[in-house]
């Protein structure tokens, strides 16, 4: 008879793991996708503590996605595959709701503060021993690295600053997409003298300074500041769970962040809405990027 007590128990839990009560795991369960500009090792350690501090504040489990570019990030996020995103401001418009072309999507909840605020901007990099780029008009005929034509501080933000001053990317320079939209392939590419010059997001190198001598690079030019990283819900996510996370992560704790290191040195977020991203509408509409 006692063993049948003790039984008991075991087959209840061994039933609840297999047909778990309905509800529990659909309301607390979310997916989270960073878009993948560094490599999965360093998007798993900036996101690790993070996550961890939500599921203890929350209640809510994480299942952290890694797309392998950009592009399978944004059309993840468009087919409702990622609940929760974490995208540059530009690659955030190409899955946001659009009237004319999609009904659902994503929509901005938080921007990401960094020391300067809510904003941050594109880089090209050169390497200091380079005689042949003093000035951002050397570039032409140079070759370029960049993340990738969706990448807001490693392409897009570098265009529209050439382009003002005479010089088309594309067209007056021979470029290279990094293999997998990573930043620290520009970089690296740039150090190992595998290419002229490279557009990167702010704070990249510093967030790399313990992989490549910094010394041995320097900027050669910073694009305009423009609306920060953005933190995204899928329009069909229940809002209750959208106000727990986004109150959770307002109040974050600065021991997280630190630990998280996220590029840009983000301190915390801040509240948005959609609508403050329309000057990346703009942007996108005046270099004719389509979203």
């Amino acid at each position: 008879m006692l063993k049948k007590i003790f039984l008991y128990p075991v087959l209840i839990t061994l039933f609840l793991s297999i047909f778990p009560i309905a509800g529990i795991c659909a309301d607390q369960e979310v997916t989270f996708a960073m878009l993948p500009q560094m490599s999965v090792t360093e998007v798993y350690k900036c996101w690790s503590p993070i996550l961890e501090y939500l599921e203890k504040e929350t209640g809510i489990h994480f299942n952290q996605v890694y797309p392998k570019d950009f592009s399978e990030h944004v059309a993840m996020c468009r087919e409702g595959k990622i609940d929760f995103a974490y995208s540059n401001p530009m690659t955030y418009i190409k899955m946001s709701p659009r009237k004319d072309l999609r009904a659902s999507g994503h929509k901005a909840i938080l921007l990401a503060l960094e020391p300067q605020g809510a904003t941050f901007y594109g880089e090209f990099i050169v390497r200091v021993d380079n005689e042949n780029i003093k000035t951002i008009a050397d570039i032409k005929g140079k070759n370029g690295w960049v993340v990738g034509y969706d990448s807001a501080g490693g392409f897009t933000f570098q265009y529209d600053y050439a382009l003002m001053k005479g010089i088309d990317l594309e067209k007056d320079c021979n470029l290279t997409v990094a293999e997998g939209n990573k930043q620290e392939k520009v970089v690296t590419a740039v150090f190992n003298h595998l290419a002229d010059f490279g557009c990167v997001r702010s704070g990249m190198l510093e967030k790399m300074k313990d992989r490549v001598d910094l010394g041995q690079l320097r900027v050669l030019a910073k694009t305009d500041s423009y609306p920060s990283w953005v933190f995204s819900a899928q329009d069909k996510v229940d809002p209750q769970i959208v106000a727990k996370i986004t109150q959770a992560l307002l109040k974050i704790p600065a021991d997280v962040l630190e630990k998280a290191n996220l590029p840009g040195k983000v301190k915390g977020f801040q509240v948005t809405t959609d609508a403050d991203l329309d000057s990346m509408r703009k942007l996108a509409d005046r270099i004719k990027f389509e979203y």
